[in-house]
């Protein structure tokens, strides 16, 4: 299976470096391939292609036919042969390549398909027919490039004609990457053509990949019952997609303190997954009287024993908390008293207090109590 996919890779890269060995007797180089003319009937013998070296394409010993239509318009070069082999490892391409653009036109991926490789070789276009077809433009010339590494060699008769559409309407999803959307991708709605590896394409409808994925609230307070945020999900283009027709939607770990999750499932025009968390935190509680002395004050609060593990007080000189903010962490969740010492005299400080869990390893907080001042002595 590795090696198997590993030479689809490299073989869809054949136009840009090949690499190769020895001589071909039934080939020949982009400077001397013979001219063919549409409807002419020609051989191609394609020996092994031994790998021992790399060559430039512009030098290789793979060209089989030239071609310049007076019409622009559908051609292709159509094989009497089918590409059989009895190893999972051979492969044969055929392509159409242009030499005025000196670059990749069409091509025809051949290969043994195994039950492991079934669903790469349906996305590749993998398949046992050789043949090649291409809109091309008139004047300019065409070649037609084989290379095979079948021990045996391959050969067939090759007819040079004009190609009839054999149409067929085509849906391939856009694909959802369930971590950082990186590979996520368009799909759409087409029109193509079915016959020798045509590369006809009309597209009919897109659908553009997926840009967002946000819940509508990933905090909340626990209340004993299930907890299920609102999701949204946009594509490239901003637009809103449809729960239940794009996507479906369910919770786990969504009632008790600790993290919730969405599994956002992709259907229709769309296929993949996409996780999402959500906190469910404690109830918090409320701040108390607060008691000034020298260099020092008390702190009182309301208790809240259910659903808690303790407390956390806080307090800061700046009622933005920013300067000089010190946070304690009062781990009885009976206890709702806390002296705090060694403050500077005649100074206000800000105080809030609130609640906290812990769960497994995980500290979930509820939200701070309402703010009260206090100056010391």
């Amino acid at each position: 299976m590795k090696k198997t996919l590993s030479l689809v890779l490299s073989v869809v890269m054949l136009l840009s470096c090949f690499t190769l060995g020895g001589v071909n007797a039934f080939a020949y180089t982009k400077d001397n391939e013979p001219t063919v003319y549409l409807g002419e009937t020609f051989t191609v013998n394609v020996p092994y292609t031994k790998s021992t070296q790399e060559m430039d394409i512009n030098n290789a010993d793979v060209f089989f036919a030239s071609f310049t239509p007076d019409e622009t318009g559908y051609y292709e070069f159509a094989f009497d042969k089918k590409f059989s082999s009895s190893s999972d490892d051979d492969a044969l391409i055929s392509a159409i390549y242009s030499v005025d653009e000196d670059d990749l036109v069409n091509m025809s991926l051949c290969m043994k398909i195994t039950d492991d490789i079934a669903d790469i070789a349906a996305l590749l276009g993998v398949s046992d027919n050789p043949s090649v077809a291409a809109k091309l433009t008139a004047g300019k010339t065409y070649s037609l490039v084989i290379i095979t590494d079948i021990s045996t060699g391959f050969s067939s008769n090759v007819t040079i004609q004009s190609h009839t559409h054999t149409y067929k309407t085509y849906t391939e999803k856009s694909y959802v990457d369930t971590d950082s959307f990186a590979n996520n991708y368009d799909g759409e709605k087409y029109t193509g053509c079915t016959a020798n590896n045509c590369d006809y394409h009309k597209t009919v409808e897109k659908y553009y990949k997926v840009k967002s994925v946000k819940l509508k609230n990933t905090n909340y307070t626990f209340n004993g019952k299930a907890k299920k945020p609102a999701v949204t999900v946009k594509d490239s283009k901003g637009n809103v997609l449809k729960k239940g027709t794009d996507y479906t939607v369910s919770y786990s770990k969504n009632t008790k303190i600790g993290t919730g999750t969405a599994t956002i499932k992709f259907r229709g025009r769309y296929t993949g997954r996409v996780v999402r968390k959500f906190k469910i935190n404690p109830k918090g509680t409320s701040l108390g009287k607060l008691y000034r002395s020298k260099k020092s004050f008390s702190a009182t609060w309301n208790k809240q024993t259910s659903n808690t593990t303790g407390y956390q007080l806080q307090y800061s000189t700046s009622k933005n908390f920013k300067k000089n903010k010190k946070t304690v962490t009062i781990k009885k969740n009976t206890t709702t008293y806390k002296n705090i010492y060694n403050l500077k005299a005649n100074k206000k400080y800000y105080v809030r207090v609130r609640t906290y869990k812990t769960v497994g390893k995980t500290k979930y907080y509820s939200k701070w109590s309402k703010v009260k001042t206090v100056k010391t002595r």
